[in-house]
């Protein structure tokens, strides 16, 4: 387990920044779940907006999960490539 994530309104992010690559996880909010947790992906090469690559939703364990997976393969946490609000 990791205290590292963590889902605020804006979310958690990790990145994998030699391949371009993002995930967000947030709370879902269109569910009465309140353990469902929506994981998305994004393609970003700067100055181009970032590019959706999908969604998943999970529950909270499997979130967990994925996000200790995808650190332990190398991604770091980080603030996220959207800072208008734009997602």
């Amino acid at each position: 387990m990791t205290e590292d994530l963590s889902y605020k309104s804006e979310g958690a992010w990790l990145s994998n920044e030699p391949q371009q690559l993002f995930c967000q996880f947030t709370s879902h909010k269109d569910s009465s779940r309140k353990d469902l947790i929506c994981m998305r992906n994004f393609h970003w090469r700067p100055p181009d907006d970032p590019i959706p690559q999908g969604s998943q939703l999970m529950t909270r364990q499997e979130a967990l999960e994925k996000w200790n997976s995808l650190k332990a393969m190398g991604w770091k946490k980080c603030a996220g490539p959207l800072r208008q609000g734009t997602l």
